[in-house]
């Protein structure tokens, strides 16, 4: 299995190289290159899982929607939404909004589809797996924001505007 060694070790070093330049970067935050650095670490696993594993089913695009009839469809959706429930509690975590972990799942599984359709991997490009990836990155981050609530804390960045900010607004 070479290629999940290969992705195995770019998700280290850039995992690695993200957390030394964040934490220039990133001083006053001190959580967050830590965070930015699991994220790298996370998306080289899903990639090494994706592409260093033979599946497909025989053909190239698959665009039914999950046929709940078959407990194999149903395994493989609840094993891809697992898949980016991780990537959804750490978008939480860096205070995105769930909007933004949803477009992030989105757009990872797009991309991953689509380079599995235009490189020819032997794998299928399913809407199912753009579903249940994009839909697991979602209950990730509802299932963080639940434990935030639960401990006093909210995933979303402030909105509230600081009584010092506001007369500086009004003051013109």
């Amino acid at each position: 299995m070479p290629f999940f060694a290969i992705a195995l070790t770019f998700g280290v070093v850039g995992g690695g190289l993200t957390y030394a330049v964040a934490k220039a970067h990133l001083g006053r935050h001190p959580g967050r290159p830590v965070l930015l650095g699991l994220v790298w670490v996370w998306a080289a696993g899903v990639v090494s899982l994706t592409f260093g594993t033979r599946s497909g089913g025989g053909q190239a695009v698959n665009i039914a929607l999950l046929d709940v009839g078959n407990p194999a469809d149903i395994v493989d959706f609840l094993l891809n939404m697992a898949l980016f429930l991780p990537g959804g509690v750490l978008f939480a975590a860096l205070g995105c909004r769930w909007f933004t972990a949803g477009l992030f799942g989105f757009s990872g599984s797009l991309a991953i589809e689509t380079t599995q359709y235009l490189v020819h991997s032997g794998r299928t490009s399913d809407l199912n797996d753009l579903l249940s990836n994009t839909l697991g990155c979602l209950v990730g981050f509802a299932l963080a924001a639940l434990v935030g609530t639960a401990v006093g804390r909210s995933p979303e960045p402030s909105t509230t505007v600081e009584p010092s900010t506001t007369a500086d607004l009004t003051s013109g």
